[in-house]
């Protein structure tokens, strides 16, 4: 007789609250696979900190929380760049290896290739890796778009070391996938992402009072994508704006087109509610693009960039900009047009539904193999 299927995710980042691309990756995942009957513990590795709320919210939504303090990071190990386990203290795996110990998990699920040493702690559980993006050589990615890289970013042979610790490796968009597997991951399954459809139980509502809108966090594509926008927009004063999320906390934002700014956002329902279109004019970057998805969920139109849609199957002139002209012309698209928006509302929720079906379908086949473990 099977039993219940016995997982825990490792992160180094707090599922809750899911106001960030990977939180709501994180939460996501989680959610579908507890609905397919999955029983998923979550050791949260503290290293960003938690308020006492989103400690509640992870206590309340997972079948168990375990915490275990972050830890300083030191001088990088290698010239430049980051060793694989320049992140990763040996007593996160100390702490995963005692927990296996007395909990027994048929599964662990860690997030981010840079806290895979954790993995050598899973005893003979089945090891999966979650990576949300490709870290090697994502410094000069950055450099080429002429970002200073930030956060963790190693060579292509370090990340190599840490893709083959697992048993499983989850890519989260095709192209990464493919490359995954190209770098020394044993088997690589492509998972993506997308929030539940919320335009699917509530009703059209009145035009929005925002015409365009953009949410997002603080990371140096985002604030890259976002001044050049703003430099657009101000030449373009018939094309209103709203700024939302993480990215308003930053003193050195400078904004010349003057949008209308929603700093205090307790859900981010209120944003998508706020503005009718929402943008996202990113340029490079990699990785599956998650305030896109996000909007496509909440059934909003949407008008982005080619790099916006990475990973998804966009088919409408709308959703593959080649740059901010073309952008700003199919704004101007917009405004003028009924026929127009409400093409581009419907181009975006087919695409929503059709990334959707693809997401559970990969969901079903990742939660057949953890029941498998467990049978």
């Amino acid at each position: 007789m099977s039993r219940v299927p016995r997982l825990l995710v490792v992160s180094p980042i707090a599922s809750h609250p899911a106001d960030q691309g990977n939180a709501a990756r994180i939460a996501a995942l989680g959610a579908a696979l507890m609905a397919r009957g999955i029983r998923c513990e979550f050791l949260h590795f503290a290293t960003e900190g938690a308020a006492p709320s989103a400690e509640a919210a992870m206590a309340r939504f997972w079948h168990a929380l375990h915490t275990e303090p972050g830890s300083a990071i030191g001088e990088p190990s290698l010239p430049g760049v980051w060793g694989i386990d320049d992140w990763c203290p040996e007593s996160l795996v100390e702490r995963l290896a005692a927990l296996q110990r007395t909990r027994r998990y048929d599964a662990v699920l860690v997030n981010y290739v840079w806290l895979s040493r954790a993995l050598e702690g899973a005893g003979d559980a089945f090891r999966i890796l979650d990576t949300h993006d490709l870290f090697g050589g994502r410094d000069a990615v950055a450099r080429d778009q002429g970002l200073d890289p930030s956060w963790f970013f190693t060579t292509i042979a370090k990340e190599g070391r840490g893709l083959a610790r697992a048993d499983l490796v989850l890519g989260i968009q095709a192209e990464e996938a493919a490359a995954l597997a190209r770098r020394g991951a044993r088997e690589v399954m492509l998972l993506s992402h997308m929030p539940p459809l919320r335009f699917l139980d509530r009703p059209a509502g009145p035009p929005a009072g925002t015409a365009f809108g953009y949410f997002g966090s603080a990371n140096p594509w985002n604030l890259a994508a976002v001044r050049a926008l703003d430099a657009a927009l101000a030449a373009a004063p018939d094309l209103p704006w709203l700024l939302a999320g993480r990215i308003l906390r930053r003193a050195d934002l400078r904004l010349a087109s003057r949008p209308r700014l929603m700093p205090e956002l307790r859900d981010v329902a209120g944003f998508y509610a706020a503005v009718d279109c929402v943008l996202n004019p990113l340029a490079g970057g990699t990785g599956l693009k998650v305030k896109t998805v996000e909007a496509l969920a909440f059934g909003n139109p949407v008008l982005g960039t080619v790099d916006a849609f990475a990973g998804l199957p966009a088919e409408h002139p709308g959703h593959a900009c080649a740059d901010l002209p073309a952008l700003l012309t199919l704004m101007r698209e917009c405004r003028r047009s009924g026929a127009f928006r409400r093409e581009l509302r419907q181009a975006s929720r087919l695409l929503a539904l059709r990334h959707a079906a693809d997401v559970s379908a990969a969901q079903d086949v990742l939660a057949a193999r953890l029941r498998a473990l467990a049978a």
